[in-house]
């Protein structure tokens, strides 16, 4: 349980990957398994690259319940924006009355453009 969510984030767990007919690997994301979670998402930074065109890179942080199933290679949905998750998942673990505060920490990146 989260003390302070202000958004629903739902894990993507990344699906199998299958054959295509030119025999690609790839994935098909709209049959991936969904589950909602209460979250807190805080930003943590952007750029944006100028060349032939814009792109512009948003990380954010996103703090899930310690029992959430998410791993480096989901996708987390927000507020209708998908993002990719960038690096592991980081557990920090409360001890005693502090467990309460156990939580993940998903660093989740948007890349547009």
């Amino acid at each position: 349980m989260l003390l302070m969510s202000n958004v629903t984030a739902t894990v993507v767990t990344r699906p199998a990957a299958t054959r295509d007919r030119q025999n690609s690997l790839v994935r098909d994301w709209t049959t991936a398994t969904r589950k909602p979670y209460a979250a807190m998402l805080q930003p943590l930074g952007s750029s944006e690259t100028v060349q032939q065109s814009d792109q512009v890179t948003t990380d954010r942080i996103c703090f899930l319940p310690p029992d959430a199933a998410v791993t480096e290679y989901d996708r987390v949905e927000v507020d209708g924006i998908t993002y990719e998750v960038n690096g592991r998942p980081g557990k920090e673990q409360g001890s005693g009355p502090l467990a309460v505060l156990s939580h993940l920490t998903v660093v989740l990146r948007e890349v547009t453009g």
